[in-house]
């Protein structure tokens, strides 16, 4: 029985140590050459003293469409290899905007659909919005792996959950919910533990889940609490009866910056008009204060953190700077809207109660 163990653990090994075939080393050799290329870049822009060198090393970011032609011809000459999806997968997810990167596309939705080793590039294509909707679908009815297949229930999924939340048109937002939701259910069903890149798509599945059910105007507003920059606990309820417009931001986001000052005049404005601006800050505690200070912030904020703090989290947020607007009772009455638009619908609400 030992030797019989012994010898399974030696085969394990040497196959572990197995070399990468020659194909699959040409292929990381290309993106080891451009990620170097843009590694040594990177390190000269650092480097730079001057304005002017700056620039000039921001102008001469390598391009990967050098490297996406060198993979194609690759990828073309070696179609029945198994390591070439490793190939189709750098040129779908590394150099979509070149010819090459969308060629690789219609590969996965073709020739490719059906191998295993795709799941990344798949998952990748929830940001392609529905253009890939026909790629996911194939590998939906042919792929008979696990991984390829939930990557592409939740790809098509996250589609159609973003179009749904985008939507100012009751029955197409009624149609994606329809779409997300048949998606999600399959992959809870049969894929919940599947995990790519280190991500468990049922979590993230979840989330999307809880913002299609609780996160929508007309949903009371999941609570926000926490403390202030003063160390004060405070939350959303507290402020019952009143308008609340909430912000979602960070001293690191640059679109924020912009955003801020307009957020000032807003809570200056509405001060006497039964309304509230409040902000969620996403930095660490010690940042967080000196963003308040550097943008002379004038409203409340609660202090998540990080931007994947229990508040950022509970409202999915996947972009920043992000508004809400809390009607008195507690109700989303607008969704991720201008701040031109929630001011406006306050303002409406006072006049017309007098």
């Amino acid at each position: 029985m030992r030797s019989i163990v012994l010898l399974l653990l030696s085969i394990v090994t040497v196959l572990a140590q197995a070399p990468a075939s020659p194909l699959a080393t040409e292929i990381r050799a290309i993106i080891d050459e451009y990620e170097n290329s843009v590694r040594a870049n990177t390190q000269k822009l650092i480097a730079a003293t001057t304005e002017e060198e700056k620039n000039q090393y921001r102008a001469s970011i390598p391009s990967a469409g050098p490297y996406a032609t060198k993979m194609m011809k690759l990828v073309q000459a070696y179609m029945d290899q198994p390591d070439v999806v490793k190939g189709v997968n750098w040129l779908v997810m590394g150099a979509a905007g070149f010819p090459e990167g969308q060629e690789a596309l219609k590969m996965l939705g073709t020739t490719f659909a059906d191998r295993a080793g795709i799941a990344e590039a798949v998952k990748q294509l929830e940001y392609h919005g529905l253009p890939a909707e026909p790629v996911l679908q194939a590998v939906i009815d042919k792929n008979t792996h696990r991984d390829e297949k939930a990557a592409a229930l939740y790809a098509l999924g996250a589609i159609h959950f973003k179009n749904f939340d985008a939507s100012a048109d009751r029955v197409s937002a009624a149609a994606s919910k329809t779409k997300a939701l048949e998606c999600f259910q399959r992959l809870y069903a049969d894929y919940e533990d599947v995990t790519i890149q280190g991500f468990k798509l049922s979590d993230s599945v979840a989330k999307m889940f809880f913002e299609m059910t609780n996160l929508q105007v007309g949903c009371e507003a999941p609570e926000i609490e926490g403390k202030d920059a003063d160390g004060v606990e405070f939350k959303l309820s507290d402020y019952r009866g009143k308008y609340v417009i909430v912000i979602f931001w960070g001293g690191w986001c640059h679109a924020c910056h912009g955003t801020l000052p307009l957020m000032n005049q807003a809570a200056e404005q509405l001060k006497d008009k039964n309304a509230v601006v409040i902000g969620v800050n996403t930095d660490i505690e010690t940042e967080a204060k000196k963003a308040l200070a550097d943008y002379h912030v004038s409203f409340r904020n609660v202090l998540d953190n990080t931007s994947s703090g229990p508040n950022t989290t509970l409202y999915n947020l996947r972009n920043f700077p992000t508004l809400y607007l809390i009607d008195p009772k507690g109700v989303i009455a607008i969704k991720n809207g201008s701040l031109d638009a929630m001011v406006a619908q306050i303002v409406a609400a006072q006049g017309a109660t007098k």
